[in-house]
């Protein structure tokens, strides 16, 4: 099959997963592959978005220290807040890498006043805003599957000021890669292995949380979106390509909306695990 530019990109930027699941016939493009093996993708890619989202659920949190709001959860991937060193040639805060267990992540960030001026130093009266970066790279161990990840987010906060009861935040993010084998039935349409190339983008639009320190609060609103590209290889199908569509929009609560091309899903924010909504 001929690849445009546009696929060769996202190939070379991609990154690999590979996930147990069956199909019954070959094809270049998703529409010569089964029902079955379609439904196994999503299923599997929702697995992946959703610990996605939880890891980005966390560091919401974790930035939160940045405003002086207390932490008292401990967090799987991140180490809890502490400040970083203010260099004045790029007016942000720059972290030296961290090492939390199997994932290894650096992070700057950026303060600004109501008219956009950069500002040496939090306040709680002055500061309007705050951008966030952050890079994690390492290693997952679930019940049913494990793999490398690596992603990337430029998050910004705003709302900041000594009376508000809310934080909103909007970003962004690309070039997300995992490696990933999944663990799941020897039978069925889950029962062959599967080789994922992927590229991923990321949106984080109007989410807001919790300007009071209520360590076990959620997301009131707001959503996560994320476009895969994909290459998937199996034994059975061969090459394929297709593209998937997650979205997560937040309530308040541990569980939460998670769709992927129109299938819902019930995403736990606690612990990662995602589960198809009854009908």
């Amino acid at each position: 099959m001929h690849l445009s530019p546009l696929h060769r990109t996202a190939a070379a930027l991609s990154l690999a997963l590979l996930v147990t699941a069956c199909g019954d016939s070959a094809g270049p493009t998703e529409s010569d592959v089964s029902a079955a093996v379609a439904t196994a993708t999503t299923l599997d890619i929702a697995t992946v978005a959703g610990d996605a989202a939880k890891e980005d659920v966390e560091t919401f949190r974790v930035n939160r220290g940045a405003f002086g709001i207390g932490q008292t959860l401990d967090f799987e991937r991140f180490s809890r807040w502490d400040p970083c060193p203010y260099v004045v040639a790029s007016s942000r805060f720059v972290c030296a890498e961290r090492t939390r267990g199997p994932f290894t992540y650096a992070r700057s960030y950026a303060y600004a006043n109501a008219a956009g001026a950069a500002m040496n130093a939090f306040s709680p009266t002055l500061t309007a805003a705050a951008n966030f970066k952050w890079s994690i790279s390492g290693t997952i161990t679930k019940t049913r599957w494990s793999g490398s990840v690596s992603r990337n987010r430029d998050l910004t906060f705003s709302g900041l000021n000594a009376n508000s009861l809310a934080i909103t935040v909007n970003g962004t993010g690309s070039g997300e890669r995992q490696r990933t084998v999944f663990l799941r039935d020897s039978a069925g349409p889950n029962g062959l292995t599967r080789e994922y190339t992927m590229d991923a983008s990321l949106v984080i639009k109007n989410v807001v949380t919790s300007a009071i320190p209520l360590p076990d609060a959620y997301p009131a609103s707001g959503t996560i979106t994320r476009d895969y590209s994909v290459t998937r290889t199996d034994a059975t199908n061969g090459t394929t390509t297709t593209t998937r569509n997650s979205v997560v929009t937040f309530n308040g609560t541990a569980l939460v909306s998670l769709v992927v091309n129109g299938k819902e899903f019930i995403l736990n924010l606690d612990t990662g695990a995602v589960t198809p909504k009854s009908a």
